[in-house]
């Protein structure tokens, strides 16, 4: 579920000190050739302004992403529609939409996509002040665990909408159009990527930045201690990331079929909410190990 306003405050000085130096030169230098100006891009800002969204946080996993962001569900969901609404409308597909068919698809999902738009907004704002808890010096436990909860609930809330938005697709379709789409679902090959999910990405590099701040705190003994301790829990951690993984990958090859068996998907979902439950629940406990506590 991050940033820098010091880069842009820095920019901002280092540009009054060159415009107070250029005011004290003689009248004379006005007349000197100079070299043109440097590029925008060689004072190298742009990444700098791509990790600016909570002042003086550290640059992480939102930050360090190019658009379309991943880390809220809401372009996965509206990709998934989209994708589903396209395949329909083919002429090879051998559904052959009616125009009053292809009409409701594109009303259905331009409703969809600002219901979600603002929700994913919401998640958003909400992963962006989890990880600006996380790089605390000290991390406040009950408050951390309530923002969990509550990314949970919108993103559950996103998760509806978009199951809501997929039903009301298939129900534009006729029986027939849906027996050829089912058809093709024996067709279609599971997904190739097996890279380890993203959630993991986040959580141990907010876990890494935990552990670079205890270590000057402890003594050798303490370090060996604790660092034993944080190689067994991260090892458990990375098994459940590879667990979600697979789970997470039997979802999205159910979704990349032609029809959405939606009984299949909510039997799926059912293992995959608790897996998701447990994989976040460990990390915090992780946070809770690698937090000093207040002096």
């Amino acid at each position: 579920m991050r940033k820098r306003a010091l880069a842009i405050r820095a920019f901002h000085l280092a540009g009054g000190m060159a415009l107070s130096a250029l005011a004290m030169l003689p009248a004379q230098a006005a007349k000197v050739s100079q070299a043109p100006p440097p590029s925008l891009g060689s004072f190298a800002t742009d990444d700098a302004l791509n990790r600016i969204i909570l002042p003086a946080q550290t640059p992480s996993f939102v930050g360090g992403q190019a658009p379309p962001l991943e880390v809220t569900p809401g372009n996965r969901f509206m990709q998934i529609l989209v994708c589903h609404a396209a395949l329909w409308g083919k002429a090879d597909t051998g559904i052959a939409l009616t125009s009053d068919q292809r009409a409701r698809l594109v009303q259905i999902l331009i409703r969809t996509r600002a219901a979600i738009i603002k929700s994913d907004a919401a998640d958003l704002r909400l992963v962006q002040l989890f990880e600006a808890m996380l790089v605390r010096g000290h991390i406040p436990q009950k408050q951390l665990a309530a923002l969990n909860v509550r990314i949970g609930e919108v993103e559950g809330k996103e998760g509806m909408q978009f199951v809501s938005a997929l039903k009301e697709m298939q129900a534009v379709l006729t029986a027939p159009q849906i027996q050829t789409l089912r058809q093709k679902n024996e067709t279609v090959l599971p997904s190739s990527n097996i890279s380890v999910t993203s959630a993991l990405m986040f959580a141990d590099r907010m876990l890494s930045l935990r552990w670079k701040t205890l270590v000057p705190m402890l003594s050798k003994r303490s370090k060996e201690a604790m660092a034993a301790r944080y190689r067994k829990a991260r090892t458990w951690l990375w098994s459940l990331a590879a667990e979600k993984t697979v789970s997470d990958r039997n979802v999205k090859d159910l979704l990349d079929k032609p029809f959405v068996d939606m009984a299949a998907y909510e039997t799926l979902e059912k293992t995959a909410g608790p897996l998701e439950g447990k994989f976040w629940g460990t990390f915090l406990r992780i946070v809770s190990l690698l937090s000093p506590a207040p002096r």
